[in-house]
C-alpha cells in the first residue's frame, strides 16, 4: 500500500492547481502587458481536467477514456512550454500557440494509439505518456532558462529548476512504467512510485507558478523604473 492516499493526493492535485490558476490570472489583471500569463493559466486548466479524469480511472477504464485525460495533460504542457516562449518573445502569437498546441496533440494521440495496439500489456502507452510530459517540461525549463540572456530576470531559475524537476518525475515514470510492463517490478512499487511522482510534480507546478509570478512583477518593475527615469529626463 501507497504512505500517499490516492484520493487525498488527487484532490489536493486538482485544488492546488486551481488556485495557481487563480494567481496567475490575478497576476495578469494587473499587469495587463505580461505576456504568457493568460496561456499559463489556461495551461494550468487543462492539467486540472486531466487530474480529475485520472482520479476517475478504474481498473477497467476505456482506452479512450485513458487517452483523453492523458491528452489534457499533455495539451497543458504544451500550453506551458508555449507560454514561457510568449513570455520571452513576444512576436509569438495565440494564434501559432494554438498550432504547435494542436501539432503535438496530434502527434501524441498518434503515438499513444499505437503504443496501445502494439504493446498493451507492457503499459507502452504510459511510457509514452510521461516520455511526452518529460520532454515538453524540459523544452519549457530550458526556455525559461534560456530567457535569462534576454532580461536577465533573477527569478527566472526558480521556475527553470521547479520544470527541470518535474521533467525528471515524469522520466523516472516512464522508466517504471517499462519496467513494469517488462515485468521487471512489482505493480504495487509502481503505485508507490506513482503517488510520489504525482506529490512532487504538484509541488513543483506551484513553484512554477511562484517563479513566474515573480518573474511578471519583476519584468514590470524595471519597466516601470526606467519609464519613471525617461519621464525624468524629459523633464
Amino acid at each position: 500500500m501507497s504512505p500517499l492516499h490516492a484520493p487525498t493526493l488527487q484532490f489536493v492535485s486538482v485544488l492546488v492547481t486551481l488556485v495557481a490558476a487563480g494567481v496567475s490570472l490575478l497576476t495578469w489583471y494587473h499587469h495587463r502587458e505580461g505576456p504568457g500569463l493568460r496561456g499559463w493559466t489556461l495551461a494550468l486548466l487543462l492539467g486540472t481536467a486531466g487530474t480529475f479524469l485520472f482520479g476517475l480511472r478504474g481498473p477497467d477504464a476505456s482506452f479512450r477514456f485513458i487517452l483523453i485525460s492523458d491528452s489534457l495533460f499533455v495539451a497543458g504542457f504544451a500550453t506551458m512550454w508555449m507560454s514561457m516562449r510568449r513570455f520571452n518573445d513576444r512576436a509569438v502569437t495565440a494564434e501559432l500557440m494554438g498550432v504547435i498546441v494542436a501539432t503535438i496533440l496530434i502527434l501524441f494521440v498518434a503515438l499513444a494509439t499505437l503504443a496501445w495496439q502494439v504493446a498493451p500489456a507492457a503499459r507502452a502507452q504510459s511510457t509514452v505518456f510521461s516520455l511526452f510530459v518529460c520532454i515538453l517540461a524540459s523544452l519549457a525549463s530550458w526556455e525559461t532558462w534560456r530567457g535569462r540572456h534576454l532580461d536577465g530576470l533573477r527569478s527566472r531559475p526558480i521556475a527553470a529548476l521547479a520544470l527541470a524537476g518535474i521533467a525528471f518525475a515524469r522520466l523516472v515514470r516512464a522508466i517504471m512504467a517499462f519496467a513494469q510492463g517488462m515485468g521487471m517490478i512489482e505493480p504495487g512499487f509502481g503505485v508507490i512510485a506513482q503517488g510520489y511522482a504525482q506529490y512532487f510534480t504538484t509541488v513543483c507546478i506551484l513553484v512554477v507558478t511562484f517563479g513566474l509570478v515573480l518573474m511578471a512583477h519583476e519584468r514590470f518593475e524595471r519597466q516601470y523604473a526606467i519609464s519613471t527615469e525617461a519621464g525624468r529626463a524629459t523633464e
